[in-house]
């Protein structure tokens, strides 16, 4: 998954948050798979993140 997907999946679950039609139970399975893809997302931040020092150190 892109980050630009993820960042889409997550914009869902803050649109799902903000309806009309929230229930608790629900709410707790949404809220645990937001906070896992914004995991996922960190992870996918830091190994880009990586890959660009990499690039500059090798042209430094």
């Amino acid at each position: 998954m892109t980050y630009q997907e993820m960042a889409q999946e997550l914009a869902g679950y803050i649109e799902w948050f903000e309806g009309d039609e929230v229930n608790l139970d629900d709410a707790i399975k949404k809220y645990e798979q937001a906070m896992e893809l914004l995991e996922q997302m960190e992870a996918y931040l830091k190994t880009a993140q990586n890959k660009i020092t990499k690039i500059q150190t090798k042209y430094e």
